[in-house]
């Protein structure tokens, strides 16, 4: 299997390479992770501009009621992993979290991948109200589902988490939840019909977004928001065809210039 995983993320980065590469990014031969990730950065802006192989393109602003929204909050910026990097379009994923937790004010939110749990933590002071609940993988575990490779170097990248980012926050104390299992095999069934707003972001393959998704619908109460992350990017990527799938049944929007999706349920 990871023999096979090797092959098809080869597979798919020269594709990203060959359709998102130019004449500039010839400079950056000498560094092929630099390379690689410019390419697959502008084949994402590319798709984003002109609506090829995207959902219905929307802001928060235009799908939820915001009009009454005078800040969000972002804590611990200096801990603030990939979403503060070179690439911006992450950024405006953190933000659209943010305007969503705003817009909704929920009272359970519940997370799948919690990481070095930034996102968590936003999602607590956003919403002074809710209990977040986050779920990952033990170390001691492993996936019972396909990943990817890009899930395994996130893997890598949990184990050498020391401190959770909302770790002695006094403004969140008592009110993140961390929970351990496998989402393919954990019970969800004290939270059906209890979550507010559902954040999907673990493993990228299709099995594993599939799965997430269908327990993510169970636990929305009616009238709650499922958000997923990493839609449309380049790679061996399950959410953006799982999504494409599920789109015809209902209206699911992504952000410009991002790649968070989102859809009422």
């Amino acid at each position: 299997m990871r023999i096979s995983e090797y092959v098809r993320t080869l597979a798919v980065a020269l594709k990203t390479v060959a359709l998102g590469g130019n004449v500039a990014s010839l400079s950056l031969m000498t560094k092929p992770k630099s390379f690689v990730s410019y390419s697959s950065e502008s084949l994402f802006l590319y798709k984003t501009i002109t609506g090829k192989g995207r959902l219905q393109q929307k802001s928060v602003f235009e799908v939820v009621p915001c009009a009454s929204i005078e800040e969000i909050k972002l804590a611990k910026l200096p801990d603030s992993g990939i979403y503060f990097s070179s690439l911006p379009g992450f950024t405006q994923d953190l933000i659209s979290l943010c305007l969503l937790c705003r817009a909704l004010t929920p009272r359970v939110i519940f997370e799948i991948g919690t990481l070095a749990g930034y996102t968590a933590l936003q999602f607590a002071v956003n919403a002074p109200e809710a209990q977040v609940y986050t779920l990952d993988l033990p170390s001691s575990a492993g996936p019972s589902l396909p990943t990817t490779m890009m899930d395994s170097h996130h893997a890598e990248s949990h184990r050498r988490v020391k401190k959770l980012a909302f770790e002695d926050v006094p403004e969140v104390k008592g009110r993140v939840h961390c929970l351990y299992g496998d989402s393919a095999t954990f019970d969800f069934s004290p939270f059906y019909k209890q979550v507010d707003l559902f954040f999907v972001d673990g493993a990228h393959s299709y099995e594993y977004v599939r799965s997430d998704t269908l327990n993510a619908m169970r636990c929305c109460r009616p009238g709650g928001w499922v958000a997923w992350h990493d839609f449309g990017r380049a790679g061996v990527n399950g959410v953006s065809r799982y999504l494409f799938e599920l789109a015809p049944t209902r209206e699911i929007y992504s952000i410009p210039g991002g790649s968070l999706a989102f859809a009422h349920f």
